[in-house]
């Protein structure tokens, strides 16, 4: 991880572009800039870009003179078929992990010499296909590709601010009229379930990262109860616990439910910026008398996010329908893929004609089945005994 860095190029007198392994001792230069971008990311951070990975990390660093001044983080693969070998370049973490709001990582007055430096590394010479997931769709590099977009996903988010606060003033977060605006039967399941649980003994906590192994012992524990082989999360276990560990209490913010005997019933974790608190994965007991433990938790957090001076709590994402209760409103993501050079060109143009045509296949192959099937009888089933 801590290899010597490739020079790649040299796009302005001034600028070197390095591609590293990992961060190493650029971090907190990285973590500095990526934390004031206008819609920081937790998963452009330096805890996340060092562990995440599912195939090799490629750390596009731009440095002026000794100092960094921004980035991309990716990862890389090849893929072969026969003899046709392809490189594949993804975000860092892509797939099951699923992170989000994907950007280059650069100040404002840098912005356009990054982005031009990240876009020239990309399309370099070569055969390769880029298929990135996760781009918000705002950000600098999500609207440089947006004309090679293939998907698009919705990520609500939530809001903190009174509706007639002034949007860049931290100090007007007001977490209880946030609350109050959400629906009554939300609202009702919260409280009741609050009641419910203090009656009980119960205790909502936040966990220090100095117990973070016994927190992950819990999340494996109740996510593998309540979604079982139906989540693909813990197929990434690993890499996630690792990311797990090396984050700050600036990084992730865990909370928990738990019983008087100390018992985790429910648990919630939420990646940091300096403006939000982001949902990113839960578990609970899936037992009747822990029902609304969740909702409980996530107002709980709300509150500390409001506390923190944050104003928005991102559901990350995906357009479940409980994420209509909690947010105010919503962004978009996109997944681009482009090729390079002749291979991966072809490559892009075969995965999009096979996208087009795949719906098609399938309906032709549902009616051969029914065709093949045997006759279903008409007549009633026999009423039981």
């Amino acid at each position: 991880m801590g290899q010597t860095p490739s020079v790649t190029s040299t796009p302005a007198a001034d600028l070197c572009v390095e591609v590293r392994s990992s961060l190493a001792n650029l971090a907190p230069e990285w973590d500095q800039i990526a934390g004031a971008t206008p819609l920081p990311s937790a998963f452009c951070r330096s805890w996340w870009i060092d562990h995440a990975a599912g195939s090799t990390p490629s750390i596009v660093c731009c440095l002026r003179g000794d100092r960094l001044i921004g980035g991309a983080a990716f990862e890389v693969e090849t893929v072969a078929r026969g003899p046709v070998r392809l490189e594949r370049i993804r975000a860092l973490g892509q797939g099951v992990l699923a992170p989000d709001h994907i950007d280059i990582v650069a100040a404002v007055e840098d912005a356009d010499v990054v982005l031009d430096a990240v876009l020239g590394w990309l399309r370099r010479p070569g055969n390769r296909i880029v298929d990135l997931d996760g781009l918000a769709a705002d950000g600098r590099l999500g609207r440089a590709l947006a004309a090679y977009w293939i998907d698009r996903t919705v990520a609500p988010y939530a809001d903190l601010h009174p509706v007639d606060a002034d949007p860049d003033a931290p100090a007007n977060v007001d977490a209880s009229a946030y609350l109050a605006g959400r629906p009554g039967q939300l609202r009702s399941t919260v409280e009741r379930s609050r009641k419910r649980l203090e009656r009980d003994g119960c205790s909502i906590e936040r966990v220090p990262l100095s117990h973070v192994d016994a927190a992950l012992e819990s999340l494996e524990r109740l996510h593998d109860r309540r979604w079982g082989e139906d989540s693909n999360f813990l197929d990434a276990w690993d890499r996630f616990a690792a990311a797990a560990r090396a984050a700050t209490d600036a990084d992730l913010w865990i909370g928990e439910v738990r019983t008087a005997d100390g018992e985790v019933v429910a648990t919630e974790w939420d990646v940091l910026t300096p403006s939000s608190f982001a949902f990113y994965q839960s578990g609970r007991s899936p037992e009747r008398e822990w029902r609304g433990a969740g909702s409980v938790l996530r107002a709980n957090l709300i509150h500390a996010a409001a506390e923190s001076g944050r104003d928005q709590y991102d559901l990350l994402r995906g357009d479940e329908r409980y994420k209509d209760d909690w947010a105010t409103d919503r962004r978009w993501l996109l997944r681009v893929r482009f090729g390079s050079g002749p291979v991966g060109r072809l490559a892009a143009t075969s995965a999009a004609v096979w996208r087009s045509v795949a719906p098609v296949v399938e309906r032709l192959r549902g009616r051969i089945a029914d065709r093949r099937s045997p006759a279903v009888s008409r007549e009633p089933a026999p009423r039981p005994r």
